[in-house]
């Protein structure tokens, strides 16, 4: 039997993929669905970590599927903060001003003061702080999830189980 093939890459690709999902402006309100995104990049990353096996390999265990599924999620964590930087730089808080604009748009009576508070939020850049803060929180969370996108990938692609029949016994 062949040893049990290298985690780290499925987890990169696992983790590209939730930093995708995380960080690009309105797919990122996928995440909003119970962290959807972020269990579905640990999902794909036990899918690409299966590929690797051959029948030669020993099957993969609960354990391999949640250690890639953390893994995922802590790439996912760094590749997101990543890209939310450079969106944010390249195109501005667009959620925000979205928001923002249907507010303002909408016929009900809001503060003055509430509205601009709203805006100074919504037109605030991104500050060492802010940053460090959200790679905190995405590092925990991402990984939490991530393990339970793991643990659901397991349940999918773990390898079958065969039922032995125990022989039929007739009395004569």
């Amino acid at each position: 039997m062949y040893e049990k093939p290298d985690k780290i890459i499925p987890a990169i690709y696992g983790g590209i993929i939730i930093g995708i999902i995380s960080s690009v402006p309105f797919l990122n309100l996928i995440n909003c669905l119970c962290c959807a995104g972020i269990m579905g990049g640990g999902v794909l990353a036990v899918f690409f970590y299966k590929q690797n096996f051959t029948p030669d390999t020993q099957p993969f265990s609960k354990g391999d599927c949640l250690t890639v599924g953390v893994f995922a999620g802590i790439v996912g964590a760094l590749v997101g903060t990543v890209l939310d930087v450079v969106f944010l730089m390249t195109f501005g808080n667009v959620v925000g001003q979205f928001v923002l604009d249907n507010i303002q748009n909408m016929d009900i009576d809001i503060p003055e003061e509430s509205l601009e508070a709203i805006k100074q939020v919504f037109q605030e850049t991104a500050s060492i702080y802010s940053v460090m803060f959200s790679l905190i929180s995405s590092l925990i969370l991402n990984s939490i999830f991530g393990l339970l996108g793991g643990l659901i990938g397991y349940n999918i692609f773990k390898p079958k189980q065969t039922m032995v029949q125990p022989p039929y016994e007739q009395n004569v």
